[in-house]
């Protein structure tokens, strides 16, 4: 079962490009002083792919040379950093029994993911169960056949889910990389149903971590496993949080195997 390639070339354009932060300043000018709703500037994280006017990569592009705009109004650009022809991922990958009748797909999606990857770039693998089963069970490495091994040995366990500990500790890990070198680009593919029922640390906590790195996050949410409709969108609420804090993107599949595919 093959992944598509045009699925998979845009999440491999999602991590890579020039990664900026603009703040957005919401606030309703346009009303009388008295109605108006004081709104704080949210900072926006997000890539910037550059090409010129021949079609190829601009290699030259300075902050300045940067505007954004929404509904026609400039946002403010506060950071701009140009990364790396390579990157550094993390695939975190949820094993709990929420997982068992996907299991053999993801493994054969992450597989197909692996071997796209070039030499210069660098991939580990982190799976979790509850609080206490959460593990680097492949550390970093370019070698495909190891990565795919790492893959391949991933089994279901019982146990409540601690999506939140698996991503702080995976994030944890790349925040390493980045302090050596921060001009290499990051990011972590989360593959879960996106419920935490286990966690030591918190979403605040969580995205408090985010905030000190680059690290963007992809997440693969398998929201149609829920039999409810809270517990559903509690688990959207968080994922698309994880987008919007981090600058990456999220895609909600129902569990069947054709959509996740379609998804990675």
């Amino acid at each position: 079962m093959k992944i598509s390639q045009i699925t998979l070339a845009t999440l491999l354009i999602g991590i890579v490009g020039i990664g900026f932060v603009f703040s957005q300043d919401n606030s309703k000018k346009d009303k009388p002083k008295d109605k108006q709703r004081t709104i704080k500037p949210v900072a926006v994280k997000a890539n910037l792919l550059i090409l010129n006017a021949n079609g190829k990569f601009a290699d030259d592009v300075k902050l300045e040379d940067c505007k954004i705009y929404e509904d026609g109004i400039e946002q403010k650009l506060t950071y701009f950093a140009r990364k790396q022809n390579a990157f550094n991922v993390g695939l975190v990958v949820d094993n709990t029994g929420s997982m068992r009748s996907q299991l053999e797909t993801v493994v054969s999606a992450g597989a197909t993911f692996v071997a796209n990857i070039r030499p210069q770039d660098e991939v580990f693998v982190t799976r979790f169960v509850s609080s206490n089963k959460v593990e680097i069970v492949q550390n970093w490495t370019a070698d495909k056949n190891r990565l795919k091994n790492a893959l391949a040995n991933l089994y279901i366990e019982g146990g409540k889910s601690a999506v939140i500990d698996a991503l702080y500790l995976s994030v944890g890990e790349i925040s390493k990389r980045e302090k050596a070198d921060q001009t290499v680009r990051n990011a972590l593919i989360l593959i879960s149903d996106g419920e935490d029922r286990d966690s030591f640390y918190n979403e605040r906590q969580l995205f408090e971590l985010f905030k000190g790195s680059d690290t963007q996050v992809f997440t693969i949410g398998l929201v149609g496993q829920f039999f409810d409709a809270e517990s559903k969108s509690a688990a959207k609420k968080f994922i698309n949080q994880l987008s919007f804090e981090t600058g990456g993107a999220s895609f909600f599949v129902n569990g069947k195997k054709d959509e996740l595919v379609a998804a990675l």
